[in-house]
């Protein structure tokens, strides 16, 4: 009787170290997804970047970098070992959570295009008026010297 119950217990605490070694695996396969993605994504920015575009500022790059790293999507601590089947094959529920962390990283990456796209259309907006605040100054000035010019010559 004795044996079975510390049979059980030690049976338990070895389900719950096999399930928080999956989630430890999972959570750093989560992080070199988004860091390889990362590299690649700034890499292949610097590349394509030429004289129409400019590269990102570093603070870009570091807010987009931080939206990117891990957060509370993925959030396997909800889950238990006494949650999962018993049944459940150790590849059937690695398979699982891939597929769980693929979803998260898609959702996280599409957030994260979201804000880069919206913070590039602000930077785009705020220099198209500083552009038009300069062409304007610039406008008045010519017309200004014009006028100066035209009444020089009539006298």
């Amino acid at each position: 009787m004795c044996f079975t119950q510390v049979s059980r217990e030690s049976r338990s605490l070895t389900e719950i170290l096999k399930f928080r070694m999956e989630q430890v695996a999972l959570l750093q396969l989560e992080d070199d997804f988004n860091e390889a993605l990362l590299d690649a994504t700034m890499d292949l920015h610097d590349q394509n970047c030429n004289q129409d575009s400019s590269p990102l500022l570093p603070e870009v790059r570091q807010e987009l970098r931080s939206r990117v790293r891990r957060s509370s999507v993925l959030s396997l601590e909800d889950q238990s070992p006494e949650g999962c089947s018993p049944k459940e094959s150790f590849c059937k529920r690695a398979l699982r959570y891939f597929q769980r962390l693929l979803h998260c990283l898609w959702q996280k990456w599409q957030a994260a295009l979201a804000w880069l796209k919206t913070t590039l259309a602000a930077g785009v907006q705020a220099l198209c008026r500083a552009v038009e605040a300069i062409w304007s100054v610039f406008n008045d000035f010519c017309s200004f010297m014009a006028q100066v010019i035209r009444s020089t010559m009539q006298a």
